[in-house]
């Protein structure tokens, strides 16, 4: 359990749904908030979505009707009868990170509530106990009628019936695409009455009596018609419904949490407070992923599934990676990675349909991942369509001409979408996202980090290596080789900031941040022996990074910082910066083509330039706003940028302004956020403990407290690549209680933290190492064992 963990208070009730405390179970989730005279909840999923990658309905526009949502199953309300939560000094609400439940104090009457975390049920514990109680109406209610229906979409409702209980069957068709999904709420200890006053709501009213009462509300979701979401609900809802079972569901969810909150903790202590807001905004974090990420899908980024209004999710129900992977990058040094594992497996599920998207729309091998993506993967166009798509998309972005077939086919798909008739393209056939080709390159290293923190061979045999694969055979088949004998990349994004250019520096940074992982992998795996030479040869052959110094750069608008930094590419289609989002800063992170470990004085003086020119991460340190959770922090902090380190952590949590509950409204209140807690977690970790490597597929080296400020002491728990768990202090710039503890008995490389020679010793006080000062040590590990390391001799 994290130490003295604090709660999220709210002293006067929240205005919106978005303002309210976040419970869940990673299925299952709700916000908490109030009315004057109600507590109010909605009932939401990660496993419900209202269509798929088929859907002729369009994807989600602030100005058009659509059918683009997801997650959202029933809205549920706890009436006191009068204004017992109304604002005042009675009024209390606060969730506890440690306990995961949220309790809430109003005039007389309180309750607390919590999602089991092994069970998909909420249950709220209502107390009453004013002068003269009251009846409490239990109201399940629909948001919309119930039956809608757009074109050959519908959305239907209905109640079923019951003497003891209320419940609500949800159901989406459209095409070859049903989901349904159902909401049963339940008090089993109080004589209830059903109510059935309305065509969209049952009120369960409990009798005025003082004293405690318990409501169970569970839920259900079904993707196939043979499977009934009402009564698996209700199923869960009987089994719970007896003192025992409840007991017991309420010591695993206690268990669950307790050993949640032990894997990894990080203390600070700061002349200003920063260090420690850092730590807070961490522990929030961390509570949001464990709540929200252990289902069948990840959650959305946008709402993730603490929505409040209905079906308003602002940004559909597509999955954006550049937004979506923030959440899931700190999670491993947390000895969270399964937490990960819905992310993973969303984008391994999609693969076949991937590698068709690199066929039909790139006329490529491997698999192309599109920046954002429905549930179920990219759409697969009719083959028909394929060479009128390729027409437009590819030979002639600007002023191919589009058939209404391909117009339909083409409109829910973000993707297909921005390449057709997006109306943010350009004149010559750009948009923000159209020709974006290196989000897979960024699930691939993504997926190696995974591996590498858990040492899962299996895990790397089914996700990392069909990713990293894909991707390094995706860019092999775009890459042409110019007159001078090297690999080029034409007509690409580097992300959202520039546009059609010629060798951007982002798909550079991919390819050689991918091709030495997949080699490295296949050789684990002994596979691929043809096509790693092939690969090996590619990787030589490349085109180099644009620098600042070349005239071709500077015709990029903005492109070209100075002449000994890496520029954002060569003028291609479209002139100029679109999303400042500092793409020059891509060799360093996310593709660690450059790290604090890297031994050439070329490379390391152009990545330190380029780190102190970051325009954009410059901008957001003076004090300007941001609309996304960019990358600039976190390669400044891989760089070393210990100095800077307290003004990042201010400044960037500034720029994002969050709610109490750490939501973030910089994309909208219907797309609230915890995307900038990623990455000041991300941040806050990667200045404390990094596990990388020279270079890109070579052995990981621990760097303890590499961006740390002298005048900040902190202790914590991380876990580094080759499954070591590490545990460090620093106190008045002294560094100790150095504990590692080796999970899969890899070899363990530390480059000595002291200014003196050290010594690695086994648990029984045997001298495994001796290192020289500031020098790499390596030693021999056992699983499960652990090892510490001094200072020698000991620094008094």
């Amino acid at each position: 359990m994290p130490a003295d963990p604090a709660d999220i208070v709210l002293a006067k009730p929240a205005r919106r749904p978005h303002e309210g405390l976040p419970i869940g179970n990673g299925r299952m989730g709700t916000l908490v908030w109030t009315t004057p005279a109600a507590l109010e909840f909605q009932i939401n999923r990660v496993d419900v979505f209202a269509v798929n990658r088929n859907s002729d309905s369009p994807h989600f526009s602030r100005e058009d009707p659509t059918n683009d949502y997801c997650s959202a199953c029933a809205r549920l309300s706890i009436g006191f009868g009068e204004e017992s939560l109304a604002a005042g000094p009675h009024f209390r609400q606060a969730l506890s990170l440690a306990a995961a439940r949220c309790i809430v104090a109003g005039r007389g009457v309180g309750a607390e509530c919590w999602v089991s975390a092994e069970d998909d049920a909420l249950i709220a514990i209502v107390t009453d106990e004013r002068e003269t109680p009251r009846s409490i109406d239990v109201t399940l209610s629909m948001w919309r009628e119930p039956d809608v229906r757009r074109d050959i979409h519908t959305a239907s409702y209905a109640f079923e019936r019951a003497a003891d209980r209320a419940t609500v069957v949800q159901s989406f068709t459209e095409g070859d695409h049903y989901c349904s999904s159902a909401v049963a709420v339940a008090c089993p200890e109080a004589d209830v009455a059903i109510i059935n006053d309305s065509a969209t709501a049952r009120v369960l009213r409990l009798p005025a009596t003082r004293g405690t009462r318990t409501i169970l509300i569970t839920s259900a979701a079904s993707w196939t018609r043979d499977e009934d979401a009402g009564k698996t609900a209700d199923g869960i809802l009987t089994a719970l419904s007896s003192p025992e079972p409840l007991a017991a569901a309420g010591e695993r969810h206690a268990n669950w949490w307790r050993e949640f909150w032990s894997r990894t903790h990080i203390d600070v202590k700061t002349p200003d407070g920063t260090g420690e807001q850092a730590a807070r905004d961490r522990q929030i974090f961390l509570y949001h992923l464990a709540s929200s990420s252990r289902g069948a899908y990840p959650p959305k980024w946008n709402g993730s599934i603490f929505v409040g209004q209905g079906d308003e999710r602002g940004w559909g129900s597509q999955y954006w990676l550049w937004t979506m992977e923030m959440l899931y990058w700190p999670l491993h040094a947390a000895d969270a990675s399964d937490l990960a594992a819905p992310f993973f497996d969303l984008y391994r599920k999609a693969l076949p349909a991937m590698h068709v998207a690199a066929r039909q729309r790139w006329d490529a091998s491997g698999f192309f991942l599109p920046e954002t993506m429905p549930f179920d993967g990219p759409t697969v166009l009719p083959e028909s369509l394929v060479e009128l798509y390729r027409e437009r998309f590819l030979r002639d972005p600007g002023g191919a001409e589009l058939s209404t077939q391909l117009v339909a086919r083409c409109k829910y798909d973000w993707h297909l979408e921005a390449t057709t008739t997006r109306r943010e393209r350009t004149d010559l056939g750009y948009s923000w996202i159209g020709h974006l080709a290196s989000s897979g390159a960024e699930l691939a290293v993504h997926s190696w980090w995974h591996y590498r923190h858990t040492c899962d061979r299996e895990w790397l045999e089914s996700h990392a290596y069909p990713f990293l694969r894909g991707t390094v055979e995706f860019y092999r088949s775009l890459a042409r080789k110019g007159d001078d004998g090297l690999w080029h990349i034409h007509n690409t994004n580097a992300h959202e900031d520039f546009w059609g250019v010629t060798d951007g520096v982002m798909d550079l940074a991919a390819i050689r941040g991918t091709v030495p992982l997949a080699i490295h992998a296949a050789e684990e795996l002994a596979i691929d022996a043809d096509l790693r030479e092939t690969w090996r040869n590619f990787l030589r052959e490349l085109a180099p990074y644009p620098m600042g110094n070349d005239p071709r750069a500077r015709a990029l608008t903005g492109g070209a910082l100075a002449d000994d930094a890496w520029a954002a590419g060569y003028l291609g289609a479209v002139d100029g910066s679109q999303n400042a989002e500092d793409v020059q800063l891509n060799p360093i992170f996310p593709f660690e083509d450059w790290t604090l470990e890297t031994r050439d004085a070329a490379l390391n003086a152009v990545a330190q330039r380029t780190l102190e020119l970051a325009p954009r991460h410059q901008r957001v340190l003076a004090g300007e706003k941001t609309n996304t959770a960019f990358r600039s922090p976190i390669a400044a902090v891989r760089g070393g940028a210990a100095a800077d380190l307290p003004a990042i952590l201010g400044s960037y949590r500034a720029a994002f302004d969050p709610l109490t509950n750490g939501f973030s409204l910089f994309e909208g209140e219907t797309a609230h956020s915890v995307e900038h807690l990623g990455l000041l977690t991300m941040t806050l970790q990667e200045a404390l403990l990094q596990s990388v490597a020279p270079r890109p597929g070579k052995p990981e080296i621990i760097r303890l407290f590499p961006a740390w400020p002298s005048t900040w002491d902190a202790s914590f728990r991380l876990l580094a690549r080759g499954g070591f768990l590490v545990s460090a202090s620093i106190e008045s710039g002294r560094i100790n209680g150095i504990e590692i503890e080796s999970r899969r008995g890899e070899e363990c490389r530390l480059r000595n933290p002291y200014a003196s020679p050290c010594i690695v010793r086994a648990a029984d006080g045997t001298a495994c190492a001796w290192g020289t000062a500031s020098a790499v040590v390596a030693f021999a590990t056992r699983s499960d064992r652990r090892y510490t390391v001094q200072a020698h001799p000991p620094v008094t």
